[in-house]
């Protein structure tokens, strides 16, 4: 019997010294095995960064809900996306992917800033404005979703559609945006009006400085004075008119025949 009772206890002692060995052997949580995207996903200069995951993936930031929350609280992660992306309707804003307008470079979804590649091209001078113009509302060009989720939004296609919006001042029935060749025709803004150059096409990755020089949307860019160059090539002509423009337009050009107000340029009206 007390042969028996040693036994049983020797039996369990080997049994409780087996597991406290496997629970020392077994790993404590550490960075780089207990995150489930691996290190460096929160930073957004790493090659492993959730930027870098959802160019990888289209964009789609809806996956990230099944862990962090359907508005991207924490979820049962219990990691909010809300600390940094603190716009409404957090990553989903359109800020997140498409800048706010403000940067001092354009960057495309997938980070291009090239201005040669067709997501960048002239979105900077456009969304930003500049020395000639205002800043040009996106949806003068495009259908901006009223959600990412939104039907024709991150729905698989090369290219973003160009559509220009009828109820913009700026809007031309007969203005071409050409896929294939990268290019705008017949625009307003940039000579579809009274004397205007009617029929001028822009190709949207010229980065050249003479792409949008005096005398390219009116006039003659190929004259050798600004006065031949801004004046309209029929009607109220350089060689018909003794003044310069900034007799009549000057709210808008000076007597150099420099912009002084972007705003009342290329507004839509003539001031």
């Amino acid at each position: 019997m007390k042969r028996l009772i040693l036994l049983s206890t020797v039996l369990s002692l080997t049994l409780i010294i087996g597991a406290c060995s496997e629970l020392k052997d077994e790993k404590s949580p550490t960075q780089g095995n207990s995150t489930i995207h691996g290190v460096g996903f929160a930073n957004a200069a790493s090659e492993n960064s959730h930027a870098k995951f959802l160019q990888k993936n289209g964009l789609n930031t809806q996956t990230c809900k099944s862990c962090h929350g359907y508005s991207y609280e924490g979820g049962t992660a219990n990691k909010s996306c809300l600390t940094c992306h603190n716009k409404p309707d957090g990553p989903e804003n359109c800020s997140t992917c498409h800048g706010t307008g403000n940067e001092t470079v354009w960057k495309d979804p997938y980070g291009n800033t090239n201005s040669t590649v067709r997501s960048v091209g002239m979105h900077q001078i456009h969304v930003k404005g500049g020395s000639l113009g205002s800043p040009v509302p996106c949806k003068t060009c495009h259908v901006i979703p009223s959600k990412v989720t939104s039907a024709g939004h991150l729905d698989g296609a090369a290219h973003a559609e160009i559509r220009f919006d009828t109820t913009s001042v700026f809007y031309r029935s007969n203005a071409v945006y050409s896929a294939a060749n990268v290019t705008c025709s017949n625009t307003y803004c940039h000579g579809n009006f009274n004397g205007g150059n009617l029929t001028s096409t822009m190709t949207w990755t010229d980065t050249s400085s003479t792409a949008a020089q005096c005398g390219s949307c009116h006039g003659d860019a190929s004259k050798a004075t600004l006065k031949e160059k801004a004046f309209p090539k029929t009607g109220h002509t350089a060689a018909t008119v003794t003044s310069d423009c900034g007799t009549c337009h000057n709210a808008v050009v000076n007597s150099s025949l420099a912009i002084i107000n972007p705003s009342r340029h290329v507004n839509g009206r003539i001031d």
